[in-house]
């Protein structure tokens, strides 16, 4: 029997069955790709009894699905990926169907099912919010909205996210600059011809309550052809799990309106806005391997020996405020069945308002702790139009699929400097966070300002030379100019405007052989840079730093994916290698500074599994060994050492079964090795293990019941880490959603 996938954003707890995920492994055809093209040729090449899935435009193996309506949706607005299993990447996604089973809100919960990313906590220059490291190296500004870079320091909520894509491997071809192991790609949800109405009401322990709304009024209800409408909304207000004090509380709201859906000409306007007021958490310290206190001389370059619901910020003085704004324009026409015009604009504004105390001890000797501030008053501008042609024809009999496109863009940073009194210490172990706060909190007369202009052209094309053999490959120029002050430091007590402009050039290149009808071989390499500038006033730039030119690195992949099982299991696996040639390192005696003499290299091997076992059993499931080396650096103690927050072993699985009478179980289990806080790898912390549970209830298709155990047997464990302080992970929790479908 085939079903016809719904377009109305509906999912009941058999979801799987209405969708299908491609998660470890996979083809990315151009920056963005022609979707309409690529699923096109995707079509001309299934094999007997089996069809294409649409995730958004990505497409994956999926039995007894038929994809209807290609102009529905503005492919503008979606995402990079074609056929996942023909082009030479590795590419994870997680679509909205699992992010609901794991009620997943956040972007790092998504991410909790992706081996080979490690969480970072803010420090220092870097501020708090989606850090991470991929593949061994920072992401932190390689985190996408619709394709669009988004580089807010803010925690993303899954409100308003159809999927989320794990593009892996150098990707400034793609994406411009940064992207060395890779790139994250959310995918925002958009109207539907159909009318429908979603939400959820999820409640927990400890102290958690959620809500969202999901309205989309469809043509049949506005009586306009081709024109909808769609409302998310969120509310969340919850506790952290196993921490005193830290709190969340978000609310946002996400309208969007399109017109000509079904016709050869499409248009999307939409809203993004998400507001939080959190208490902040940066965690417990590291005892530094200087300590004399007999106490602590035990636990040297160890996490302190203390309770991990300690709480060591000020209750008086810390916060957190974000504001984060997102209007997008974007429209499309087909001149052809194969030839289509795109174009997108977007402005963005992110305000980040927040004082952490980072815990750090006041002295060798004593047991006080210091609740050193750290501030961020920021703004992050964003104003970008983006054109592109996509083109689909045969040149004698060999077939192209083709996207030319043109970039521009304009962004703006600052963050505003204050004067904090650091306020009164606290016990290590039995600390206060009511002591009072009696300093007073005022600007410093320094502002740090960026602004960087870009201007990106590129061209890819994947060639279909026979059914069993693709050739893909693509260059983009870019100029990446940036006017730069930064704020005061020890080095530079009164720092000089700054200014530079690089020119970026990238490339990829790769080759698919499929000796059978269900297995593709690859290849692949690409090349990735590091400009000085790349995250405007999030990092601190020095003037010997911001002298040098961009860092560079080549990724080189082989790799299979076997599509099994009938078109039911799709089995993935890759071997790679990344080297960043150019490292920044301090300069020798009568030397820059900084020099670009560095050489680091990251040996992995990926192994995944996605699909069903059995008709009603689903499995995720994906496994990353990275072995990384300082090859070459001017600092002894970094030679031959691995890479800060790079395990060697990382794993996540996930996993359904639905019983009889609309009850399903399911769960899953993670891993993450033992990481070194720094590239010296003086200090370590431990691998860990978790495992979660679900089950739910379909009343009736409008209505289900889930619960989510998390952490199942309590294990404590370091999250997000940094050079002098971790958070630790979630304690055991639990969450009952309720959610509505008509």
């Amino acid at each position: 029997m085939s079903h016809e996938l719904s377009a109305n954003g509906n999912s009941g707890i058999r979801s799987w069955r209405n969708a299908a995920l491609a998660f470890a492994g996979g083809s990315l055809l151009a920056a963005p790709a022609a979707p309409a093209a690529a699923a096109a040729a995707a079509e001309d090449e299934q094999p007997a009894g089996s069809s294409v899935a649409m995730i958004g435009a990505a497409a994956a193996v999926a039995p007894e699905i038929t994809v209807t309506g290609k102009r529905d949706q503005i492919n503008s607005l979606n995402s990079r990926l074609g056929d996942i299993r023909d082009a030479p990447q590795s590419i994870s996604v997680i679509p909205r169907e699992v992010i609901e089973q794991q009620a997943a809100t956040t972007l790092r919960d998504v991410l909790r099912n992706v081996s080979g990313i490690s969480m970072a906590a803010g420090e220092g220059g870097v501020p708090a919010g989606d850090n991470l490291t991929l593949r061994g190296f920072s992401a932190r500004t390689d985190i996408f909205i619709d394709g669009i870079r988004d580089f807010g320091s803010y925690t993303r909520d899954t409100f308003n996210v159809e999927q989320v894509e794990i593009v892996k491997g150098p990707s400034t071809a793609q994406t411009g600059r940064g992207s060395t192991g890779g790139y994250i790609n959310l995918i925002s949800k958009q109207p539907q011809r159909q009318t429908f109405v979603g939400g959820t009401l999820g409640a927990g322990s400890p102290e958690y309550w959620r809500g969202t709304a999901d309205l989309n009024i469809g043509e049949e209800t506005s009586g306009i052809s081709g024109a909808a409408f769609r409302l998310n909304l969120l509310y969340h207000d919850a506790d952290a799990p196993g921490r005193d004090h830290v709190e969340t509380r978000r609310w946002g709201i996400a309208p969007s309106a399109a017109i000509g859906l079904g016709t050869r000409t499409r248009a999307i306007v939409s809203y993004q806005y998400l507001g939080q007021e959190n208490l902040p958490d940066y965690g417990i310290l590291f005892v530094p391997p200087t300590v004399t206190n007999p106490l602590l001389i035990p636990y040297r370059d160890q996490p302190a020996p203390v309770d991990r619901e300690n709480y060591y910020g000020l209750l008086d003085r810390d916060y957190e405020k974000t504001d984060t704004h997102a209007v997008t324009f974007a429209l499309e026409h087909d001149l052809s069945d194969a030839v289509r015009l795109a174009n997108v604009t977007r402005y963005g504004r992110s305000k980040r308002d927040s004082i952490y105390s980072s815990p750090r001890l006041l002295n060798n000797t004593s047991l006080e702790v210091r609740p050193q501030p750290q501030s961020r008053d920021t703004v992050d501008q964003l104003l970008l139009n983006q054109s592109n042609v996509f083109a689909r024809f045969r040149t004698g009999g060999i077939g192209h699929d083709v996207i030319a496109g043109f970039e521009i863009s304009n962004e703006k940073s600052r963050n505003r400097g204050r004067t904090i009194p650091e306020g009164v210490t606290t016990n290590l172990f039995d600390p206060d966070p009511a002591r009072p706060y009696t300093g007073t909190v005022t600007p410093s007369g320094f502002t740090a300002r960026a602004e960087a202009d870009s201007i990106a052209g590129y061209v890819f094309d994947t060639i279909r030379i026979s059914p069993q053999f693709l050739v893909s490959g693509g260059v983009r120029y870019e100029r990446f100019e940036v006017d730069y002050i930064g704020l005061p430091t020890t080095a530079e007590p009164i720092p000089a405007p700054l200014s530079r402009t690089d020119t970026i050039f990238s490339w990829r290149a790769g080759a698919t052989y499929k000796p059978l009808p269900d297995l593709s071989l690859y290849v692949g390499a690409g090349s990735s840079s590091n400009p000085s500038f790349e995250g405007l006033t999030s990092s601190t730039v020095t003037t010997a730093v911001g002298a040098l030119k961009p860092e560079k690195s080549r990724t080189y992949e082989v790799g299979a994916k076997w599509d099994g099982l009938g078109g039911r299991l799709l089995l993935t696996g890759a071997l790679f290698r990344i080297d960043k040639t150019n490292a920044r390192t301090p300069g020798l005696p009568g030397d820059p500074p900084t020099v670009l003499e560095g050489k680091q290299r990251v040996d992995g091997i990926e192994f995944g599994v996605t699909g069903r076992l059995l008709p009603n059993w689903e499995v995720v499931a994906a496994y990353t060994y990275l072995d990384s080396e300082i090859r070459r650096s001017n600092l002894p103690a970094e030679l031959g050492k691995e890479l800060l927050n790079t395990p060697r072993h990382s794993m996540s699985l996930w996993s359904t079964y639905e019983l009889p009478f609309g009850l399903e179980i399911g769960g899953g289990v993670r891993h993450v090795g033992e990481r070194f806080t720094s590239n010296t790898n003086t200090r370590k912390v431990d691998s860990y293990w978790l495992v979660d549970a679900t089950v739910a209830y379909e009343f009736d298709p409008r209505f289900s019941l889930r619960l989510n155990l998390f952490n199942l047997f309590d294990e404590e464990y370091v999250d997000s880490l940094s050079g002098g302080h971790f958070v630790p992970g979630s304690a055991r929790s639990a969450v009952a959603t309720l959610a509505l479908r008509l």
